[in-house]
C-alpha cells in the first residue's frame, strides 16, 4: 500500500521481462520521487518484452497495472 508520503520520496524504476519473454531485467535507475518516476515509465517506451517495475520507498512494488492507476490519479480530473 502506497503512502502519500511516497508519492515525494525516491523510487526505483527496473524494466523487468514480460512473463514467458527471454529479455532480461535492466539496470535500476534511480529518481528523486515516485511522481518522476511514474512520469518516466509512462512516457518512454519499454524495451521489448519488458514492462517497468517501480519500488517505492515504503518498499511497495508497483507493477504495470498500479502505474496505470497513479498515472491518472496523478493527471487530475
Amino acid at each position: 500500500m502506497l503512502t502519500k508520503d511516497d508519492l515525494d520520496s525516491p523510487a526505483h524504476l527496473q524494466y523487468e521481462p514480460i512473463s514467458g519473454e527471454q529479455a532480461h531485467p535492466s539496470d535500476v535507475t534511480e529518481f528523486a520521487s515516485l511522481r518522476e518516476a511514474v512520469h518516466w515509465a509512462m512516457n518512454n517506451e519499454a524495451p521489448a518484452g519488458t514492462h517497468a517495475v517501480i519500488r517505492a520507498a515504503s518498499g511497495a512494488v508497483l507493477g504495470p497495472r498500479h502505474l496505470e492507476e497513479i498515472w491518472s490519479s496523478l493527471q487530475g480530473p
